[in-house]
Order: structure tokens, then C-alpha cells, then sequence
């Protein structure tokens, strides 16, 4: 079982980290960015910037994670971890979308690997990624990690078995957390010289 993607050097144009709740903005901007066709695959349906916005306010709900794959200080491709119901609280959703312009450079990859990883930690046993049936380059992604796929009422679901945290994964997230206030930081900065400078 793979937890961490292994891509070319050259797919290494940004880095991800995990968005903060007041950073929802960011993720209802990549949404919005997505053209029809990618809406279409991410929710399953064609949905509006209405919906686009209500979906990402509740993005940061108890239990989610998101986490964004940063260029130049723009959120470009978005993976979201979702706990199950209390029933099947072992259990995790996972999605992901990435912007027309940059798909193709292994960022969804990299995505699900850090999303694993997270998973790990959090002691999910199962994440299911659905999909539809046509889009194969995200079902070749779920394989990659090991995912048993099946067909259920038109869509492709794949279940994906992480392992157990161990110290590396553990250390990797402790690092990671405090870097991704770091990180928010000094991007509002950039944003604010941005906004001053129009």
C-alpha cells in the first residue's frame, strides 16, 4: 500500500497544506474557477456558483479537512476528507478537483497521498472516493493506492484501505499543522500587497 505519491520532479511546482477555516474563500475561488465539465465530474451533477459557495462555507463542518495545492499563492487543485456518519465512524469520504490549466502534472496524486496520510492519523480504516464512469484518470489514481473499485447506480466507488499511523506519518502531520498557519499567513500578507498595489 502506497501513502505517499511518487511523481516527477517537474509535478513539484507547489506544495500543499491543509486550509484553515477562515480560508473558505479559497476554496469556494478554485470551485468557481472549475469549468462545467470538472463541476460535473467533482459533485456528479452540474451545480451552480450558488451551490458552489454553500458547499465551501461548509467546508471546514466538524470533521472535514481540506487541503489545498497551492501555486503562486492560488489555491489550484482542492482534496477534502469528510468523516462518515456516526454510524460508520471508521469510514471517510474523499473528493477531489483540480482547475483545467493544471491538470496532468500529478497534483491529484500527490493530493490523495496526503489526504492517506491524513486518514492514518485520524484512524480511518476505509475511504471511499466516488467518481463517474468515464473519468479514468481518477480511477487509475485510486488504483494506484491500492482501491478495490466496483460499479453501484452509475458511478465507480472506490475503497481505499489505509494503513495504521505509525511514527513517521504522526511526524509528518505534527510538522505539517503549524507550517499551514505559517503558510496562511504570510499568503493573506501576499494578498493584501496584492490588493494595495490595484
Amino acid at each position: 500500500m502506497l501513502d505517499e505519491a511518487h511523481v516527477e520532479d517537474d509535478a513539484h511546482f507547489g506544495f500543499i497544506r491543509r486550509l484553515l477555516a477562515s480560508e473558505s474563500y479559497l476554496f469556494r475561488d478554485h470551485l468557481q474557477r472549475l469549468d462545467g465539465d470538472a463541476r460535473h465530474r467533482r459533485f456528479g451533477h452540474d451545480v451552480s456558483d450558488a451551490f458552489v459557495e454553500t458547499y465551501a462555507a461548509h467546508a471546514s463542518d466538524f470533521g472535514n479537512v481540506t487541503f489545498g495545492y497551492f501555486v503562486d499563492g492560488v489555491v489550484r487543485g482542492v482534496a477534502e476528507l469528510r468523516p462518515g456518519t456516526l454510524m460508520r465512524n471508521a469510514n471517510a469520504e474523499v473528493a477531489f478537483s483540480v482547475e483545467r490549466a493544471f491538470a496532468n502534472r500529478g497534483i491529484a496524486t500527490q493530493l490523495m497521498g496526503r489526504v492517506i496520510r491524513t486518514a492514518r492519523n485520524r484512524g480511518y480504516s476505509h475511504l471511499t472516493l466516488v467518481c463517474m464512469p468515464n473519468n479514468a484518470k481518477m480511477q487509475a489514481i485510486a488504483r494506484h493506492y491500492g482501491a478495490d473499485l466496483k460499479i453501484e447506480d452509475g458511478s465507480i466507488f472506490a475503497d481505499i484501505v489505509p494503513n495504521r499511523a505509525d511514527y513517521g506519518s504522526l511526524v509528518a502531520d505534527m510538522i505539517d499543522e503549524p507550517m499551514a498557519y505559517l503558510h496562511a499567513a504570510l499568503d493573506m500578507q501576499t494578498r493584501i500587497r496584492g490588493s494595495q498595489e490595484i
